[in-house]
This record gives C-alpha cells, sequence and structure tokens, in this order.
C-alpha cells in the first residue's frame, strides 16, 4: 500500500474535528448542570485500551480486508462514544442511503475508489433503530467520487449513501456519536 500523500494531515483533520464534538457535548454537560452542585469527581478511566496502529499494521489490516466485502474494528465503544474501522467493499450496489441523528461519520479513502451521495432527503426512510434512518436512496443529494487520499466528513443528520457497484474501495471510517441534541 505504502504512504499515502497527505493521509495523516487528512487523520489529524478527523481527530481535530472529533475533538470539537466532544468538547461541544461536554460544555452541554456543563451549561445543564450549571447551578447544582456535586460531589467531586476525579478523572474518568479509560472505557477501552487504547489503540497505536503503525503503518505497517494498518497495510497488513488492507491486504486482509482486500479478499472479501468486511471490516475490521480497532476501535468500537458502542452507542455512545467513537468507533474506528476499516472496512473494504467491492461491487456492492445494495448500499441503503441513512442519516444518522446522533453521530458524525468521517470517512479516509485508504484504496480504490468510491461514490458517496452526500445531501438532499431521504427517499421513504424507516428508523432502523433508534435515531438510525434507513431509505432505498436519496431525493437531491450530490454525487461525488472518492480515490484514495480522500476524505469525507458527514456531520449528524445529513443524507448519505455508498455506492460501490462495479468499484473497489478500502476505507477507513471515524464515527463520533452522543445522545441526540434536541
Amino acid at each position: 500500500m505504502g504512504r499515502l500523500p497527505g493521509f495523516y494531515s487528512a487523520l489529524m483533520a478527523a481527530l481535530l474535528l472529533l475533538m470539537v464534538i466532544a468538547v461541544g457535548y461536554s460544555q452541554e454537560g456543563d451549561m445543564s448542570s450549571q447551578g447544582k452542585t456535586s460531589p467531586a469527581r476525579g478523572p474518568s478511566m479509560a472505557a477501552q485500551p487504547y489503540v497505536v496502529a503503525t503503518a505497517k499494521s494498518i497495510d497488513g489490516i488492507v491486504k486482509d480486508l482486500a479478499s472479501a466485502n468486511k471490516l475490521h474494528d480497532l476501535i468500537n465503544a458502542g452507542n455512545v462514544g467513537c468507533r474506528v474501522y476499516i472496512q473494504h467493499e467491492s461491487d456492492v450496489s445494495t448500499n441503503q442511503a441513512e442519516v444518522h441523528d446522533a453521530a458524525e461519520d468521517v470517512f479516509l479513502i485508504l484504496e480504490g475508489t468510491a461514490i458517496f451521495v452526500l445531501g438532499g432527503k431521504l427517499d421513504s426512510p424507516q428508523e432502523t433503530q433508534p435515531g438510525e434512518w434507513r431509505a432505498p436512496g436519496i431525493a437531491g443529494g450530490k454525487e461525488f467520487r472518492v480515490n484514495k487520499g480522500d476524505i469525507l466528513i458527514v456531520p449528524r443528520g445529513t443524507p448519505h449513501r455508498r455506492i460501490t457497484a462495479g468499484l473497489d474501495v478500502t476505507l477507513m471510517l471515524i464515527k463520533a456519536s452522543a445522545p441526540a441534541r434536541n
């Protein structure tokens, strides 16, 4: 795979976005507790082990995933937190459009090409689980062809769909989620 030009700066931009999101959530919590007395607290404990993924280990994951349409979690904090995974997808035309009420997605294209449709409005949306919406397509979205080294940042509430029919892509997805804002 080799080093990706601009990949590390794109990764830093994605991590900066996650930090901004986290600060926003923590400030909302601080504002809601103003005027209330709470017991002294200490630092939180790690929710899960840290991850150090070297370029060599990422190369190995990408090579392993190239054999099938599958993904490899680097970190998964569940419904509230952060999930980072690498996924390979080849010639899939059945991906549904989706909207997340409480999660931002950052896609880093590691290898290959995909088409993303962003914006617009979901066609006949169905809530598959609380705050997660799926639909067969998007009306009025804009199509983007993405390639190795590209980054997409999809804020919560943004309709999006990935299309890989006739294409092959390996991507890293960073998903930051928190309780939905009212």
